[in-house]
C-alpha cells in the first residue's frame, strides 16, 4: 500500500512575524530550501507518493525534476486548498498524510513512524509548539474538515472525535518545533542539522544580522 504525502507549498507563513524583516528577499529561498529537504526525505521512502499542493504561478520558482507529482489549486484559503488536494487522491489510496514545509527538524524516524501508523486503524495526529499541527494522518473514505490555523491541532482533536474516527497521537520533539519566530531561527543555527535550510539560515543571519538581536529582550 503506497502512502501518499501532501506538501502545501505556498503556505509556509513568515509574514505573521519578525521572520519577514529577517529574510527580506531570501523568504523565497527559505521556502525551497525547505521543501527541497523535506522532498529529499521523503525520497527515501519508496512506498510514498509525493503530491506538491501548488499555484501554477510558483513553477517559476520551483526547481526543476524535483520527481514528485503536482496538484494545482487557486484557492486564497489553505484549507480550501488542502480539501481539493485530498479530493484529488480519493480513489486512489486508503489514507494520506499531510506535511507542512516548515519542520526543519523532521528526520527519517519520523518517517519510519508514521508509514507504521499509516497502516493501522483509522487516523493521527502531531503537535506542533503553539498549539499547531504538524502532520495529520486521515482516512480518505471519511470526511474530515481541516482547520490549520490557530489552535488547529485542539480543532483536529475535536474533528476526529466528532466524526467517530479513530486516532492516535504521535508526540516527536523532531515534529514539535516547526519554523516561524526567530527563536526558531536560533534552534535550527543551535542544533546545526545537515541540510540545505540550515545552510542558508546560517549565511543569512551571519552575514546580515547581529544574532543576539534575533530574539526579544
Amino acid at each position: 500500500m503506497a502512502l501518499p504525502v501532501l506538501l502545501p507549498l505556498k503556505y509556509v507563513n513568515f509574514s505573521k512575524s519578525r521572520l519577514n524583516e529577517i529574510l527580506g528577499q531570501d523568504k523565497e529561498h527559505l521556502v525551497i530550501a525547505l521543501l527541497e529537504d523535506m522532498i529529499t526525505l521523503l525520497q527515501k521512502f519508496p512506498e510514498i507518493e509525493i503530491y506538491l499542493l501548488t499555484k501554477k504561478e510558483n513553477l517559476d520558482i520551483i526547481p526543476k525534476e524535483l520527481g514528485v507529482r503536482f496538484i494545482f489549486e487557486d484557492e486564497k484559503d489553505l484549507n480550501r486548498a488542502l480539501e481539493k488536494g485530498v479530493s484529488f487522491i480519493k480513489g486512489k489510496e486508503e489514507k494520506v498524510l499531510i506535511l507542512p514545509l516548515d519542520l526543519p527538524f523532521i528526520n527519517e524516524e519520523d518517517i519510519k513512524k508514521l508509514i507504521f501508523i499509516a497502516k493501522g486503524e483509522g487516523g493521527a495526529i502531531s503537535p506542533s509548539s503553539r498549539d499547531g499541527t504538524s502532520a495529520i494522518i486521515l482516512p480518505l473514505n471519511r470526511k474530515f474538515k481541516l482547520q490549520f490555523g490557530e489552535r488547529s491541532f485542539q480543532k483536529h482533536l475535536f474533528e476526529f472525535e466528532k466524526k467517530k474516527i479513530p486516532f492516535q497521537i504521535h508526540y516527536s520533539e523532531s515534529l514539535y518545533y516547526d519554523l516561524d519566530t526567530p527563536e526558531d531561527v536560533m534552534r535550527v543555527l543551535d542544533i546545526k542539522k545537515d541540510s540545505k535550510t540550515y545552510s542558508l539560515l546560517k549565511d543569512i543571519v551571519l552575514l546580515d544580522y547581529n544574532y543576539d538581536n534575533l530574539v526579544d529582550k
